[in-house]
């Protein structure tokens, strides 16, 4: 099955605000023209001068150093505490489909300490993303203060925008320094054009490469080339443990032959293509086996199996799971309301709970109506019993399966822990070896069932069964026998 959907955000619009020496913060050019409310910025002449003459001060003192100011290039994000008072003579905004100029001007025309980092900010049904930028020089306050803002629908994940914005303003900057192309009153045409250029390319193709012809305005430049490009924002990987189960998102064959195809446009497939430590754990990876055994399968040491599938998980080829055992317990999340209502997300989990069989299926009105009596009081082996589930129509691990990675349900783990000291491991042991000679093979003394000290150590409450599962080299079945014979063990589901 593949889940990766790497469909970016639509820039709803951009536009470019600018510090004006006699009216303040101002919208210069705005794709569409009527997307940003902008009849406020005229009235900064006539009010007696109080948010110009503040936001005066802020230029004329950046003057000294603005380099002092933004010194610290780690620091992306800046957390605003200031509160954003609206000017006693602005307007508000009546028209919900424009973008309140006025509500977010405080941060689009910033103070100092805010210039150089990326800001994002909701008004209305909007999310603006932008750079502040400020470039001293021979200008009439002696500093050039602006700002290229990408607008987005209020509920877009904009991750990925974030280097796009920041090499915007980054290039716009050079511009200026080299060219003063922002600060040229005859700009505005070709800066129009790129603004539109860029956001009908990025919007339909995710990149951006346009080489601008400038000789028109009054400083003399040639041909200046702005080109960026959207990547897709990846979280960063989870930890791996022994016991965690790889499970394929994409397949491996195909991905291979696709690299075979756009690297090495004259070999075979089957050549040396991807790392070979991931080419062989891959191999490995049927949904069921865990880390643990694939190290030993590989005969790769553990670390660089973790590593190896780190890697994947990065890039979304796979996804992590608990090993599955009837005895399992799950719970359902409030995610599950998705399946009721999401028709994409019923098809794929029918096809990978039947695993595409066309003939004795189950239906997929019964598919979503054993999800919602799932209960967290239940284990997989009384559930399915409770429901009468045909295990020959519905493959139960891929159901539970496909609910954790969505996360329609919650892996309930078991945490054994040791409340009382020893008694039946010595009694049990002595009372077979008495009667190990007449006994038969059921009631010869197992070593296995004897509490080791490493075991005992790991009953602390805070290793669940599948890590001890996976420590021990023993399914559940026979830990939760070996706990039962010992005594004095709790447990405890989280």
């Amino acid at each position: 099955m593949t889940f990766i959907n790497n469909d970016f955000p639509e820039i709803k619009a951009i536009f470019l605000a600018q510090f004006h020496p006699d009216l303040g913060p101002m919208v210069r050019l705005s794709i569409p023209e009527d997307v940003v409310d902008v009849e406020q910025q005229m009235t900064y002449g006539e009010h007696g001068g109080t948010k110009n003459d503040e936001q005066t001060n802020e230029s004329e003192s950046s003057t000294t150093s603005i380099a002092e100011n933004i010194d610290n290039e780690e620091q992306d994000c800046f957390k605003v505490v200031e509160l954003i008072k609206r000017p006693a003579h602005s307007k508000t905004c009546t028209d919900s489909n424009k973008i309140d100029f006025n509500s977010i001007q405080a941060l689009v025309i910033p103070k100092l300490t805010l210039f150089e980092r990326l800001i994002t900010v909701n008004t209305g049904k909007y999310k603006v993303m932008c750079y502040p930028i400020a470039v001293e020089g021979k200008y009439v306050r002696n500093v050039f203060i602006f700002n290229m803002c990408f607008t987005f629908d209020i509920d877009a994940d904009t991750k990925c925008y974030g280097p796009v914005v920041k090499r915007v303003g980054c290039l716009l900057k050079e511009l200026e320094i080299t060219n003063k192309l922002l600060s040229d009153p005859e700009s505005s045409r070709p800066l129009k054009t790129m603004m539109r250029q860029l956001v009908n390319m990025l919007n339909a193709y995710g990149e951006y490469q346009i080489e601008l012809d400038l000789k028109g305005l009054s400083q003399p430049m040639g041909l200046t080339g702005i080109s960026v490009k959207i990547f897709p924002h990846f979280e960063n990987p989870q930890d791996i443990k022994s016991h965690h189960v790889p499970v394929k998102m994409i397949d491996f064959n195909i991905a291979k032959y696709k690299s075979a195809q756009s690297i090495y446009q004259t070999q075979a497939s089957d050549e040396l293509l991807w790392d070979l430590v991931i080419d062989r754990v891959t191999d490995c990876i049927d949904n069921v086996t865990h880390v643990g055994r694939i190290s030993k399968l590989t005969q790769i040491r553990e670390e660089t199996v973790i590593q190896a599938l780190k890697h994947l998980d990065y890039y979304g080829c796979i996804a992590l799971v608990d090993i599955f055992q009837f005895c399992n317990v799950y719970e359902p999340q409030y995610q599950m309301m998705d399946l009721f209502r999401n028709g994409w997300l019923q098809r794929e989990c029918y096809n990978y709970v039947t695993n595409n069989s066309q003939t004795d299926t189950i239906s997929l009105e019964k598919l979503i109506q054993l999800y919602s009596t799932i209960r967290r009081c239940k284990t997989v082996a009384e559930w399915v019993i409770e429901n009468d589930v045909n295990v020959d129509q519905c493959d139960v691990r891929r159901l539970m399966v496909f609910g954790v990675i969505f996360k329609l349900l919650r892996r309930v783990h078991c945490y054994p822990m040791l409340c009382e000291p020893a008694t039946g491991n010595a009694s049990a042991s002595s009372s077979t070896h008495s009667d190990s000679e007449s006994s038969t093979d059921l009631l010869i003394p197992r070593d296995s069932d004897r509490l080791s000290s490493r075991l005992l150590r790991m009953l602390d409450g805070m290793h669940h069964l599948d890590e001890i599962c996976v420590s021990q080299n023993k399914d559940a079945a026979t830990l939760y026998d070996m706990f039962d014979r010992h005594g004095g063990i709790e447990y405890i589901f989280l």
